[in-house]
């Protein structure tokens, strides 16, 4: 008689496996391949949002975190199918863990951070937030946005967060960011704060 648990085990494995191949091949294509067009959010913007990206260093960061994926993943249904429950559960909390990396280090590829190392604050027209919102919901946000002010905590230069390229719509709080200044001219760290509050 077959055992169900044995027999469970294996169908995990070998999904494991599957899903495991399909992400190092996916690794490859964006990384070694540069098939830039599976990369979810380049893939679909507009040729002046895609200019902004850095996207060699995008697609080598990517392509080597879905190879790190899978290559944890297989080794994850391995371990769950020899029995080592609590080496799956370190290889899933370590699959974890790439996965935040892989979306937080992606930022500094971004279109966003591009715009503040290659053009003046007040020049940045969110281009991407135009193509992906209704010119209502754009204005709307827009709106909300210009309702703060972001000011160096080096020289104490005030800005319109809009105007400086953030984008803070219904918040709250009172956070600290990393924006370029205007003044300076170099990326500073700046206390946003909402206009009414000066």
């Amino acid at each position: 008689m077959t055992d169900p648990v044995q027999s469970n085990r294996l169908i995990i494995l070998c999904a494991g496996i599957v899903i495991a191949a399909v992400l190092v091949l996916l690794g490859v294509m964006v990384d070694r391949r540069r098939r830039y067009h599976l990369i979810a959010g380049y893939n679909r913007a507009p040729e002046e949002v895609k200019k902004l990206y850095d996207i060699e260093g995008l697609a080598k960061h990517i392509g080597g975190g879905l190879i790190t994926l899978g290559v944890l993943l297989a080794a994850a249904a391995i371990v769950l199918y020899c029995g080592l429950q609590k080496w799956f559960a370190g290889a899933m909390g370590l699959f974890l863990f790439v996965v935040f990396i892989m979306l937080v280090g992606a930022r500094k590829f971004m279109p966003a951070r591009q715009l503040l190392a290659a053009r003046s604050p007040a020049d940045a027209g969110h281009p991407f937030l135009r193509w992906i919102l209704s010119e209502k919901a754009y204005k709307a946000v827009e709106k909300g946005t210009r309702q703060w002010y972001q000011e160096c905590r080096t020289c104490g230069h005030r800005q319109d967060f809009w105007e400086a390229g953030g984008v803070r719509y219904k918040a709250a709080g009172k956070p600290t960011k990393l924006q370029l200044c205007e003044k300076c001219q170099k990326v500073r760290w700046h206390k946003i704060r909402k206009k009414t509050e000066r």
